[in-house]
């Protein structure tokens, strides 16, 4: 199985430790990459909407209440600091619930919210027959049927309904939260709860949407592009690509490599969107397809914490999670927080 890092078109999506999707996320302390050069990122990102969850600290000191005092209440400082908690947990769940209720948004937003993660345009009624679709996904209990026909759902709204693209569940990678994968043709995800789920997805699913219109923009420029990458920041690719073709490196030489490697980049993207047209180079796709090649070329891993999240391909597919989080919000039962 690859290593994140190994392979140029794998736009991970690093493990976070809130239940947010794309909301004030940290990452968590124990994100660590399985490839050299992916190190432990502890950057913060903070966003424009408020969280879904409140965190309460516990570190103030309490000071132990006398004997007397404990006799006169009938009730010890363990059970006084618990019902402080619990007071406090009760509250924020309450701010929870209200935030939801006051910032629910309205089917006109939610269509154009729609519309920004798909790329096409939604109806209000289209917007409501979808809501209606993952209302429904987000009720499923067992996690295996949930997260194949989530899978299915966000393919089909995207309008890859005849891509040969495929899931892969994460089971061992609990410091990987996804991954978009176009050498195997896969979009790779990890499964905490439904809701986030859903948004993983969204967001690899955005990242497959780059990758489209960087091929119809200029497939030549793109696959050089790819491979700069690669010979910068992934060379341990190189040596799954040659793999996965049975050419073993120790006897080719580096003109044969650089074109093996290439050739594995062209079949991946060739499988998934050689029966699409290229754009027209005067047209708005082409030129947003320019950028994406751009951004590939100079990709930022995620090492390099803010700037990793500043860059087009990424920003982008995270503002999604902002994004399905208010339509999460217009259909969710708002007292229920996954």
């Amino acid at each position: 199985m690859e290593k994140i890092g190994y392979n140029p078109y794998f736009y991970s999506y690093p493990q976070y430790s809130s239940n947010n999707l794309g909301v004030n996320n940290k990452f968590s302390p124990n994100f660590r990459g399985d490839s050299v050069g992916v190190a432990s990122p502890q950057t913060s990102v903070n966003y424009t909407t408020p969280p879904d969850t409140v965190e309460i600290s516990a570190g103030n000191k309490i000071n132990e209440t006398s004997n007397q005092e404990k006799q006169k209440t009938g009730m010890s400082t363990g059970a006084k600091i618990g019902l402080g908690i619990l007071g406090t947990a009760a509250a924020a769940y309450g701010c929870v619930v209200g935030h939801r209720m006051i910032n629910k948004p309205s089917l006109e937003k939610v269509a154009k919210n729609f519309s920004e993660i798909f790329r096409r345009d939604v109806s209000k009624d289209e917007a409501q027959k979808m809501v209606n679709n993952y209302k429904e996904l987000l009720e499923i209990k067992d996690t295996e049927e949930f997260c194949k026909k989530a899978f299915e759902q966000v393919k089909k709204d995207y309008g890859y309904e005849n891509i040969p693209i495929k899931f892969q569940n994460f089971t061992t990678k609990k410091n990987i939260i996804g991954a978009c994968n176009t050498l195997h043709q896969r979009i790779e995800a990890n499964y905490n709860n439904n809701k986030q789920f859903l948004g993983t997805l969204i967001h690899e699913f955005q990242h497959l949407k780059q990758h489209e219109y960087a091929y119809r923009t200029d497939k030549k420029m793109y696959i050089e592009a790819l491979y700069k990458r690669i010979l910068k920041t992934e060379t341990n690719y190189i040596d799954e690509t040659l793999k996965l073709n049975n050419l073993p490196k120790n006897t080719m030489n580096i003109n044969n490599i650089e074109t093996a490697t290439k050739d594995t980049i062209k079949n991946g993207l060739n499988n998934l969107f050689g029966s699409k047209q290229n754009f027209d180079k005067n047209s708005e796709y082409y030129k947003q397809g320019l950028k994406y090649i751009d951004n590939e070329a100079n990709y930022i891993d995620s090492t390099k914490g803010k700037e990793y999240f500043e860059q087009l391909v990424e920003k982008e597919a995270y503002a999604t999670g902002d994004k399905f989080k208010e339509i999460y919000n217009y259909f969710a039962n708002p007292w229920r927080l996954f």
